[in-house]
């Protein structure tokens, strides 16, 4: 089974040090489940850039699994199974940065904001948090990183899991400064009307249902959503 991914290493999703694939990390835990319910023995990790996968352009490979959230846009051009995990927007800010004292809606606000294109966290950006300044649009999460990391900017608005995962790597040197109100499903993407579809979504649902994601939640995603505060804007 071909995996197509955006970020690797993703801490919290796709990691594994040197080994190739990636085996650590929860969508490479999904991705051997599934392969293991279809019978396959091996597992093959492509990146694709996240707008590729998006625009329905797989590398060739069967699913992708790349933190991506279902929307009406992007199932014009992809198959989308069930959600396999949902989460709120996490703020991810520098440790000891501007960022990292920001505790209400006016303090998110006056931060100077990096935004991913083509994902649905910028909208929640530019129309919830409103910020001061315009944010800067940058083309994929490890440049949005680095901006934060270079002091450039001084927050990244993720999918909180995800946040959560970089922030438990402390060589990093990144925090969760808070959490919004309102989940976002992550989903398995395949190329739009996929044979494979029906059985993957069963597979999903399966697995949520026998405790499978929940495994792999505990095992791989640092902390709870419970502990990072909330934070709400314009909600």
């Amino acid at each position: 089974m071909t995996v197509a991914t955006a970020v690797v290493p993703a801490p919290g999703f796709w990691d594994g040090g040197d080994g190739s694939p990636p085996t650590r990390g929860l969508e490479a835990g999904l991705a051997r489940a599934l392969a293991d319910r279809f019978g396959l023995d091996d597992v093959a990790v492509v990146v694709v850039p996240f707008p590729d996968i998006a625009g329905g352009d797989l590398g060739g490979a069967d699913i992708a699994l790349t933190q991506m959230t279902p929307t009406r846009e992007r199932e014009r051009d992809v198959d989308f199974t069930t959600p396999y995990l949902s989460t709120p927007p996490g703020v991810l800010v520098a440790r000891y940065g501007e960022g990292a004292g920001a505790r209400d809606a006016e303090d998110l606000r006056e931060l100077r904001w990096v935004v991913v294109r083509s994902t649905t966290l910028t909208g929640v950006v530019e129309d919830r948090i409103r910020p001061e300044r315009d944010p800067v649009e940058v083309d994929d999460r490890p440049a949005a990183l680095d901006q934060v990391s270079d002091g450039d900017a001084d927050a990244l608005l993720l999918d909180l899991a995800v946040a959560q995962g970089l922030a438990e790597e402390p060589d990093l040197g990144f925090e969760v400064a808070g959490q919004l109100t309102g989940d976002e499903g992550l989903a398995v993407v395949l190329p739009e009307g996929s044979d494979n579809r029906e059985a993957v979504d069963s597979a999903v649902r399966a697995f949520k249902a026998d405790g499978t994601i929940d495994d792999l939640v505990d095992r791989w995603l640092g902390g709870s959503a419970d502990d990072v505060p909330l934070i709400r804007v314009n909600d």
